[in-house]
């Protein structure tokens, strides 16, 4: 019977599909059987690689006890039937399950039997075996799986057949022969063949199909093309960044931020870091290598994620031993769908660091030649503006240098060297020469000069502007003073060396301008030898030559440096006294000391021709101040005075004013009664309390008084000058010294006056004896007063000289505990400069500063700096002669904490003291002064 061409393809599709239904049952029952297999296999596999991995720690650090709980969790596995670790010498170390006596080779890899799968895997670190892990795996789950899988796919392939055949009719009725060419078409695509087209020129479904089938067809070639270009684009820019991380020493990398695993790692970790990036991927093993000191800015630069990125330097071991200087720079990336992520770029930056440190070394060479060297090594702008200076500047002027620069080089020129040093800078910047030498004098920040030997050159730019100045300044002041001494020796005596009458006139005229600028006074002594015309008539001019070089000899070594010794002519003599107190008075009681020193200096006698002559001198003498008298007037008036002094019955001193002469005997009157008082011991001692700012009294400064009995009470003032001119303030200072030291320790065994501190006056000359730190240690050992209670004001006078006399004897008392306060702060010149020297506590406001705080702006101005000055430098500062509340509360606005004053307490005894700091009545003192 003959079937249409329908019929035929149902037949056909039919017995196609159950052929391919039980071909694919049947590939499918096999295939599953060996994906069972395949999969038992695949996973005993993977399974051992991890565990292998997890048991690596445990047996490199041969630790059975991690293994076994590692083992333990395995077995919790209901699949595995045992697993066995053995170390490198096939010793079990952990084990679960029971093991067959016969364990798989490691080396054979899988075995399977029946109902099992067993494997056996050996555990290595860096190429070296650290020994085997076995593991059997039961398959009756997987079995049972397969099983149950194979007979749902029977009953699936059933249906599946079924509805194919289905499928087959119906599709054998509605197609035709055009299904051939969208196979055709279909198979020319698998081939490869993108170019193939099918002709369907139908408008129905199908041939839409066969036009949709064509048009991607044609897509899939457009996309063909693109991929392949795209991937060789991607390819030569993988090769250009490996290239270029390679040369720059670099890696690229990408990990995770919760542990710094590495997700992502580019470039020779090799070559950068000595290490295969499989060694260093987690974070924990890189951290190993991180210098310990480093490791803690590694860790904070990559725990803050931020919007900009963070660059973190560190030292790195490299496999070769060295340390090696490495650079991160870091960055957090949100990437889509995914969690944040860190990246980084990691570069090599030890060359880098060892230049950078070698310039480093090389920049201190430099400044250490520059900053040490004794000339002064400049440079200017085109304008002639200091630019550059090294320290000898400040050293060679006193002006420091961060207040030169930027300023003409000519404004810090001697005035009369502006016309030279003018000549000087523009010839050099106007190109007139290359290089410009010239001997100038420079202003000092004191007021003086200093002469230089200034060489300089200019630099030019390429079109021939002047850019800049070089050059360097050579103090020759020596060498100029030098010069100067050989001009001035025509200006001195022949005879005796001194100077002569023309240089007296001029040594007079300066001291004249000195005493106007100083507010000082100065002094001429007039001096005439007595009967020095017998010496020369009897004994001759020779010896009477003799006799004026032995006279001036001996006056010179007992006058000053800053005064003036000269010889007018024949036997007679002028001393120019300068820098005597401001007071009349007191700068004649000066004057007239030096005349009794010279009295007494040329009573010993003469040797004179083999014979000892005495020689006794008649001095007039007269103060100045300032430009009211002339040269001559003030000569006039000492020869004057030394005529009386002949007529007062010679070798003594007279005045040119009466006045003075008397107030010089009073003086010394004085001095006399002063010796007899601390003979009798008729000195007293009372005490000042100083108090905190809520009026609690921690301490007081003991003054010293002198009750005369005739004269009645004698001010400080008045005698304190003279004992320290004579030197009795020595042993009045140890008197007062030891009263406080014996208060301090008596003190100490009553509670309420435990804490307080006194403060002791110090003089200048007391504080320089070479005795006065073993004296006041061998005092606060007899007493047995605590060193920390006693308190030492010194004055600024104490700093203008020896004051590293002064440094040596605070250090050593500091040693004893004793504290140092610097009484009359403010009032003198020299405390700013020295006092970062001094190992100090306290500061004192001088009273002349705090009696005006209220009205005078500038005493309010210099409280307040002396507080700042205080506190920036930590120290203590206290208010002396505080009166008034309105002034307390000023100075405490200003940030003063402790006072002293008439408001808090006048100078009085000890038991007015001891009332004071209890704060109780005279009965209520004597009950609270008992020891508890």
């Amino acid at each position: 019977m003959r079937l249409n061409v329908a019929w035929q393809i149902i037949i056909g599709t039919v017995a196609i599909q159950v052929v391919m239904v039980a071909a694919l049952l049947f590939s499918g029952i096999t295939q599953v059987q060996q994906n069972q297999q395949e999969v038992l296999e695949r996973t005993a596999e993977q399974q051992s690689r991890l565990l292998g991995s997890a048991l690596t720690p445990g047996l490199a650090y041969a630790d059975p006890a991690m293994l076994q709980d590692l083992l333990d969790l395995l077995g919790d596995d209901s699949n595995v039937l045992y697993a066995v670790v053995l170390d490198a010498s096939e010793r079990p170390m952990a084990s679960v399950g029971v093991a067959p006596d016969t364990l798989p080779a490691a080396e054979a890899g899988v075995r399977s039997e029946s109902g099992q799968v067993e494997i056996a895997r050996q555990i290595e670190l860096s190429g070296q075996s650290l020994g085997t892990v076995a593991v059997g795996y039961s398959t009756d789950a997987i079995d049972q799986l397969s099983t149950n899988l194979l007979e749902r796919n029977v009953l699936l392939a059933l249906g599946v057949l079924g509805l194919s055949i289905l499928a087959a009719i119906l599709f054998a009725l509605m197609t035709t022969r055009r299904l051939r060419l969208l196979l055709q078409g279909g198979r020319a695509l698998e081939a490869g063949q993108l170019d193939h087209r099918v002709r369907i020129d139908s408008r129905d479904e199908f041939g839409d199909l066969a036009r949709t089938f064509n048009d991607m067809a044609a897509h899939l070639g457009t996309t063909q093309s693109t991929l392949l270009q795209q991937n060789l684009q991607l390819n030569r820019s993988v090769a250009r960044l490996e290239s270029m991380l390679g040369g720059a020493n670099a890696i690229l990398w990408e990990a995770n931020p919760g542990n710094h695993e590495w997700e992502f790692v580019a470039g020779d970790t090799r070559k950068l870091l000595g290490f295969p990036s499989r060694n260093l991927g987690r974070g924990e093993l890189r951290a190993r290598h991180i210098h310990p000191d480093d490791l803690p800015r590694v860790r904070d630069a990559a725990r803050e994620p931020g919007n900009e990125p963070k660059v973190v330097d560190y030292r790195f071991a490299h496999r070769n031993g060295q340390w090696i200087w490495l650079r991160d720079i870091l960055s957090w990336a949100e990437g889509t769908g995914s969690p944040r992520s860190l990246r980084g770029l990691t570069l090599d930056v030890t060359a880098h660091r060892r230049a950078t440190a070698a310039l480093k070394e090389s920049e201190n060479r430099y400044q250490d030649v520059v900053n040490h060297i004794s000339e002064v090594i400049f440079r200017t702008d085109a304008e002639g503006r200091w630019t550059l200076l090294n320290p000898a500047w400040e050293s060679l002027t006193g002006f420091p240098v961060e207040e030169t620069l930027g300023k003409p080089m000519c404004a810090f020129v001697d005035p009369e060297d502006q016309d030279d040093a003018q000549n000087f800078c523009d010839t050099l910047l106007e190109g007139g020469t290359h290089a410009q030498s010239e001997e100038i004098r420079l202003r000092t920040h004191d007021g003086s000069h200093r002469w230089v030997s200034i060489y300089a050159s200019a630099r030019f730019d390429e079109d021939g502007q002047i850019m800049a100045t070089f050059g360097t300044m050579m103090d020759i002041s020596d060498r100029k003073e030098a010069e100067e001494e050989i001009r001035r020796l025509a200006f001195f005596d022949g005879l005796t060396g001194l100077p002569n009458r023309t240089l007296l006139h001029d040594r007079l005229g300066q001291a004249l301008a000195n005493t106007a600028r100083s507010r000082h006074h100065g002094a001429v002594l007039f001096i005439d030898l007595d009967n020095f015309k017998d010496i020369n008539d009897t004994l001759g001019h020779a010896v009477g030559d003799d006799l004026l070089r032995q006279v001036a000899r001996r006056m010179e070594d007992s006058v000053r440096e800053a005064d003036t010794l000269a010889r007018l002519g024949g036997d007679e003599f002028v001393v120019i006294l300068n820098d005597l107190h401001p007071d009349p008075a007191r700068a004649a009681t000066e004057a007239e000391a030096v005349g009794r020193k010279l009295i007494n200096l040329l009573r010993e006698p003469f040797e004179l021709a083999g014979q000892n002559r005495h020689v006794t001198p008649s001095i007039g003498a007269t103060l100045f101040s300032g430009h009211s008298l002339g040269v001559e007037e003030v000569l006039k008036q000492a020869d004057l005075a030394m005529y009386r002094a002949k007529n007062a019955g010679r070798n003594t001193v007279r005045f040119y004013d009466p006045g003075l002469h008397r107030a010089v005997e009073a003086r010394f009157e004085l001095e006399n009664e002063l010796r007899h008082a601390l003979d009798e011991d008729r000195f007293t001692i009372v005490y000042q309390p100083q108090v905190e700012a809520d009026g609690r009294v921690i301490g007081a400064e003991l003054l010293l008084r002198w009750p005369h009995p005739q004269r009645g009470a004698i001010s400080p003032g008045e005698f304190i000058p003279i004992a320290e001119q004579t030197g009795l303030i020595v042993p009045i200072g140890r008197k007062v010294l030891r009263t406080a030291c014996a208060q301090l320790a008596a003190w100490q065994h009553i509670a309420a006056f435990r804490e307080l501190t006194l403060s002791v006056n110090i003089s200048a000359r007391q504080f320089r004896n070479k005795h006065f730190v073993q004296q006041l240690r061998e005092i606060l050992q007899e007493t047995g007063a605590p060193g920390d209670r006693l308190k030492l004001e010194l004055t600024e006078s104490m700093l203008l000289e020896e004051i590293d006399t002064v440094v040596a004897h605070i250090d050593e008392l500091r040693t004893l505990g004793v504290e140092f306060a610097l009484d009359d702060f403010g009032t003198g010149y020299s405390s700013l400069a020295y006092l970062k020297q001094l190992p100090l506590a306290q500061l004192k406001i001088d009273q002349s500063f705090v009696r005006d705080v209220l009205d005078d702006p500038n005493d309010a101005a210099i409280a307040q700096m002396v507080v700042n000055l205080a506190h920036t430098l930590d120290l203590d500062v206290i208010a002396e002669g505080v009166e008034t509340a309105e002034q307390r509360a000023f100075l405490f606005g200003l940030g003063c904490r402790h006072f002293q004053g008439f408001l808090y307490g006048y100078p009085g005894d000890l038991s007015d003291l001891e009332r004071a700091v209890l704060g109780t009545s005279p009965a209520q003192q004597s009950a609270a002064q008992s020891p508890h």
